[in-house]
Order: structure tokens, then C-alpha cells, then sequence
């Protein structure tokens, strides 16, 4: 697959089977990681890595299933989901509800602004590393 690169300031992230796409426009406010254990368990990786934008940037098309959960912050998060392949496009969350998430690796874009924070830096795995320039959390505020 080719990766979708920001075009005329938007870009669009796929779910797996192509069924479900979100398309962003401009950039995000901000990217980061978690390793929270919801995270680690929804995505089946070590950390999830995510971007934010303005609900009015997100645009979700095809048909998709919610679930909503309740993070390690204590607060509600709401995925949104392909029903054909499973892969979260989306979600918002009570902590952030002027913004919609998108996971990154949905836009398979290489050149992606790497992440900002990460979350649950408490809970990570003892292997990860990142570049210096993280701010690591220990929590995240509930």
C-alpha cells in the first residue's frame, strides 16, 4: 500500500480492509504515545501512537461500531471501529472531548511527526526507548 501523505493539508488514514477511513484536515494538535494497559491490550503492541485534531477536522467514512470503555485515567474512552477487520480509525475520550484520535499507523505515512508524550511511561514496557525530545508521564492525570 501506498502511503497516504498529507495532501492539500489533509490526510487519510484506512483501517485495515479499506472499508473505514478518516480524513484529517490540517494538522494535529498533538501526537503521542501510551502504554497504558488498555492501550497495550486494544492494540495488541506495547503502546498505542496517536494523533489529535479538532472534532471539525475529522471526517469518519463507512460503516463502523463503537465501544466505549473505561481508561486507566478513569475517565471514558470511545473507539471506533471497522466491524469487517476490526482496526480502530478513531475515538475520542471525556479527558479531550473537542478532539478526535486517529492512530497513526492508520495513515501509513513514514514521514508522520513522531510523538510529543508518552503516557504511562510507568507501565511501558522496559525495552522502549524513545528519542530524547519525549516528555514521559508516569500516569496520566484523571
Amino acid at each position: 500500500m501506498i502511503a497516504a501523505a498529507a495532501t492539500n493539508n489533509k490526510r487519510i488514514a484506512r483501517c485495515g480492509c479499506g472499508a473505514l477511513t478518516a480524513t484529517a484536515t490540517g494538522e494535529p494538535v498533538t501526537v503521542y504515545c501510551c502504554s497504558c494497559i488498555n492501550c497495550q491490550r486494544k492494540g495488541g503492541s506495547a503502546f498505542s501512537y496517536a494523533a489529535l485534531f479538532p472534532n471539525a477536522a475529522v471526517a469518519i467514512a463507512g460503516e463502523h461500531k463503537r465501544w466505549r470503555h473505561t481508561g486507566d485515567s478513569g475517565r471514558w474512552i470511545e473507539t471506533m471501529f471497522c466491524p469487517i477487520c476490526g482496526t480502530t480509525i478513531a475515538f475520542r475520550a471525556e479527558g479531550f472531548q473537542d478532539l478526535t484520535g486517529i492512530p497513526v499507523g492508520c495513515f501509513a505515512d513514514p514521514d508522520f511527526p513522531p510523538p510529543l508524550e508518552l503516557y504511562w511511561a510507568s507501565r511501558r514496557h522496559r525495552w522502549l526507548t524513545f528519542h530524547g525530545d519525549l516528555t514521559l508521564h508516569d500516569t496520566q492525570d484523571g
